[in-house]
């Protein structure tokens, strides 16, 4: 009978530095402090909420692990998120935001995809700074799969083209092709016809020199045939 209350005693003991063991973790690893890196479509906090949901991920050991073990997949436009513990109290969440070039409307919604023309997210979101792709036909559109175009070479026209307008700061409403692949882009009231050579600096150069003079304004600038030697440049304006 001693023995046993002796064993009991000891288990007891056990339980109760076991238990302090767990408060004193838990009170010393109490996350107070969180750095976001990689976050342009969202603001810190709104990547706090949407990450840290969970009833414990106040501590900093338990965030860490859960996020090791669980993969986000319910965050739009997100592809992965890393959590580093930077100190007892400190954390950093690494955000890795989808590659996301252009979108296309279908059945009402937004469908972003990437350079590779595949389509990572379906939203009703619309994204500052993404511009609308108009002009290519498809159909049976899937997620996480490859746009179904009839020209396959429009997606490398979209990345040139999307690069170099990015590198001057452009952002177009819409990014519009015909069917010979010649491109307009349009700027609430005001179209610019590129034509199909799309990867000449100069003439995106005088696109960004002349933008602000197109604000207001309703017609078509024609730089189509604009190179280094054009002194004339054509506005066609509509009622």
């Amino acid at each position: 009978m001693q023995g046993k209350r002796k064993k009991l005693i000891i288990v007891l003991i056990i339980a109760g530095i076991f238990l302090l063991g767990v408060l004193a973790l838990c009170h010393f690893f109490t996350i107070t402090e969180v750095e976001v890196e990689g976050n342009d479509r969202y603001s810190e906090e709104e990547i706090k909420e949407m990450v840290m949901n969970h009833k414990y991920d106040y501590n900093t050991l338990y965030f860490w692990w859960r996020m090791k073990k669980e993969e986000i997949k319910d965050i739009p436009f997100i592809d992965t998120v890393e959590v580093s513990i930077l100190s007892r109290n400190k954390v950093k969440i690494k955000v890795y935001e989808k590659d996301i070039v252009g979108y296309v409307r279908h059945l009402g919604y937004n469908l972003y995809f990437d350079k590779e023309g595949i389509v990572v997210e379906s939203s009703s979101e619309q994204i500052e700074g993404i511009p609308r792709i108009k002009g290519i036909a498809f159909d049976n559109v899937e997620l996480y799969k490859k746009l179904p175009v009839e020209e396959d070479d429009v997606f490398k026209k979209i990345l040139s083209l999307t690069k170099i307008l990015a590198k001057y700061e452009i952002t177009p409403d819409s990014i519009n092709f015909s069917k010979n692949l010649s491109v307009t882009l349009s700027f609430e009231d005001a179209n610019v016809l590129l034509g199909k050579d799309i990867e000449n600096d100069e003439k995106i150069v005088k696109l960004k020199q002349l933008l602000p003079d197109l604000q207001g304004m309703k017609g078509t600038l024609h730089l189509e045939n604009y190179d280094e030697d054009t002194k004339n440049i054509t506005f066609k304006k509509e009622q």
